[in-house]
């Protein structure tokens, strides 16, 4: 993604219980001649449609309820108490909106901001949904410094994902040091979809950068195809600048 010298870390990933989707084994493929490849490609996407045509045609209100109470996460049973509190109406909303492949999509956003100055921005999709951009950094007397950037879909309010990225790094001397760190996490109690990151990258020369890609893979036939996200995060001396775009 970048072509800098980069240091793998670990992400922390937390996801909803696949209780509503069943799913495909991925085909795997062995070595083929050309022949062989062009049907071994073909049976993939064969393979791919069959496993997207096992999964539910849509989240219901019902299997919603069913999904949250199945989960045992704190976010879980606050999600379950807010949705539960919802006239009837908002909660066929609720989850139309979950299942709309749209909606997920729309969540990007680019910031900037100084060191030690939190910011907050709020984004309507529209009257229900909102898009809730945070960030938080430090820097102190020692040189250390942190850059947390946290994005987060709400429905009525509720928060329904989560994805944040969190940078630390050092200065000394006025220079940004080699051996920054970083950890990524996202939450999620969107029954309709499954996200997952990959690895984080972090530069080390000159600036400290951390990115993760995050996949958000429909469990739901409603949702339709996949969608990817980058999620970055890159401090400076004194200022910072966060982004969550298309992959």
């Amino acid at each position: 993604m970048h072509s800098v010298t980069t240091r793998r870390l670990t992400a922390v990933f937390v996801a909803g219980a696949a209780s509503l989707a069943v799913l495909a084994p991925a085909a795997s493929a062995g070595e083929a001649g050309p022949h062989q490849g062009t049907q071994t490609a073909a049976s993939q996407t064969a393979a791919s449609q069959t496993a997207a045509a096992k999964l539910p045609a849509k989240l219901t209100v019902k299997s919603y309820t069913a999904y949250l109470k199945a989960q045992r996460t704190p976010e879980a049973k606050r999600t379950l108490k807010s949705f539960s509190a919802l006239p009837a109406a908002k909660k066929t909303a609720f989850v139309g909106y979950l299942q709309n492949g749209k909606i997920y999509a729309s969540l990007f956003r680019q910031l900037k901001g100084n060191l030690n100055r939190p910011v907050k921005t709020v984004t309507p999709y529209n009257k229900d949904v909102k898009f809730v951009h945070e960030v938080s950094s430090s820097k102190n007397t020692k040189g250390a410094a942190s850059v947390s950037y946290t994005a987060t879909e709400t429905i009525y309010g509720i928060p329904v994902t989560s994805e944040k990225l969190t940078l630390h790094y050092k200065i000394v001397k006025g220079k940004v040091q080699r051996g920054a760190r970083a950890v990524a996490k996202v939450t999620n109690v969107n029954a309709a979809v499954a996200i997952k990151g990959g690895g984080v990258k972090v530069a080390v020369k000159g600036i400290a950068r951390a990115d993760v890609t995050w996949k958000a893979t429909p469990k739901v036939q409603a949702v339709g195809k996949p969608v990817l996200k980058d999620q970055a995060v890159t401090g400076h001396l004194n200022t910072w600048t966060a982004s969550l775009i298309h992959g």
